[in-house]
């Protein structure tokens, strides 16, 4: 077909289309008014196909190869043609609108992205594509407001709508961000991001947090997300039984929440419930039989309870998993330093000073073995615990025996460990 035999149809169509247009009743609706224009243009599309088809090409081969002033002549053609239907759209608004931000003329590119938008909502490469090229603009409002209206587009976004919310608190739009947050954790009650962005909206208003938090835990006492925030937020303000309230209620529930017993363990250590850390570090190593930073932990707890057998038992376990852990033995050393410490009158003799020196040598070890926290312990030890020459010289003939000391005192005969003696 021949450009005059394609403008002598379009001319016959647009006369036709006159007649019926002044025939027709004043009354006739936009549905029947759009139906007409429909026809018109699937008309005139199919007139120009061959037309349509080529520049389609071209336009096309052009981008693809970076040939982008090029690639633009064509799709303007497109447009001269009314060759774009709701299909070709899809990508010829993308592709003008990338084409003239890789040639650096955002206004231009952001007035293709827009129209496109207005006749393609559901694209979202091209939603993508604008929110690009504010971003190289700077417009932070004009950004922020894309965003909002993309998320009313596609609601089930919810890694956008995360991203919303944490603009609108960079924006110090605090009420925005919380009813948006609050929205998404409807459907997210997991999602702690979202929990601290209306937690941080809550503060920022002048709100009270606690209450806040006492609030959504009450409505419902199920989300574990909710009752962890509280019982943190109960900790950090020194309402350390309530917190603990809240923690123990989570922990009935899901019995197998490391996280929580941890917390329960700090939170039972600032009030000196003992027994309590000890129950919930049997819990913690039931769950981790191998992480020898419990063994620690647990020696620690029974010594602050006063049972140094106990403690020794775990102080144990910790050098048989790993001999060469210099902090294995600065644990043990500990529970040495304890026993001497309770079996010590008014001022050490001898055979407490023998057991200080028990715990000294494991120090010295720890520290050999890279734990240089133990070397406050070693020059403390050294300086007012250990025997020293005269000590030695007195206490020799009556505890020496093979080379070997041991104390004598019936608090340390469950010990079963000596010292060597230095030469006379």
């Amino acid at each position: 077909m021949t450009t005059r035999s394609s403008s002598i149809i379009i001319m016959t169509f647009m006369l036709f289309t006159m007649v019926i247009s002044a025939c027709m009743t004043p009354q006739a609706t936009p549905e029947e008014l759009a139906a007409i224009e429909k026809a018109r243009k699937d008309s005139v599309r199919k007139a120009n196909s061959r037309y349509c088809m080529k520049h389609l090409s071209f336009a096309n081969e052009y981008y693809k190869n970076k040939s982008f002033s090029d690639a633009l002549y064509n799709y303007h053609k497109l447009f001269e043609y009314e060759c774009v239907d709701e299909k070709m759209a899809q990508n010829v608004y993308v592709y003008m609108g990338n084409s003239y931000r890789e040639m650096e003329k955002l206004d231009s590119a952001l007035i293709y992205y827009e129209e496109g938008l207005s006749v393609i909502p559901e694209n979202k490469y091209l939603w993508e594509s604008k929110i690009f090229a504010l971003k190289m603009t700077g417009d932070d409002e004009a950004l922020l407001q894309t965003k909002v209206d993309m998320f009313s587009q596609f609601p089930d976004d919810i890694i956008l709508g995360e991203e919303i919310a944490e603009d609108y608190i960079a924006n110090d739009m605090y009420e925005e961000a919380r009813v948006m947050a609050e929205n998404l954790l409807a459907s997210n009650p997991g999602n702690k991001n979202l929990a601290n962005i209306i937690m941080q909206s809550v503060e920022a208003t002048g709100g009270d947090v606690i209450e806040f938090l006492k609030s959504e835990y009450e409505s419902n006492p199920e989300n574990i997300s909710n009752a962890q925030e509280y019982g943190r937020e109960l900790l950090a303000t020194g309402e350390t039984n309530s917190a603990i309230n809240v923690l123990e209620g989570i922990l009935n529930d899901s019995p197998g929440m490391t996280n929580i017993i941890k917390i329960l363990i700090q939170a039972y250590g600032e009030i000196g419930q003992t027994k309590d850390v000890i129950s919930m570090l049997k819990k913690l190593n039931t769950a981790n039989p191998d992480d020898i930073r419990i063994y620690f932990d647990m020696t620690d707890a029974y010594i602050l309870d006063g049972q140094l057998k106990s403690a020794m038992t775990w102080a144990n376990k910790a050098l048989k998993t790993d001999a060469s852990n210099g902090q294995a033995y600065a644990n043990r050393g500990a529970v040495i330093e304890a026993v001497a410490i309770n079996c010590t009158g008014a001022a050490p003799d001898f055979d407490d000073k023998l057991v200080f020196y028990m715990a000294y040598e494991d120090y010295k070890t720890a520290k050999a073995k890279g734990y240089h926290r133990a070397s406050k312990k070693i020059d403390f030890l050294k300086e007012a615990r250990i025997p020293q020459s005269g000590d030695w010289f007195f206490n020799r003939d009556e505890y020496v025996k093979g080379g070997k000391a041991k104390p004598r005192k019936e608090c340390y005969a469950w010990l079963n460990r000596s010292v060597t003696a230095p030469k006379k």
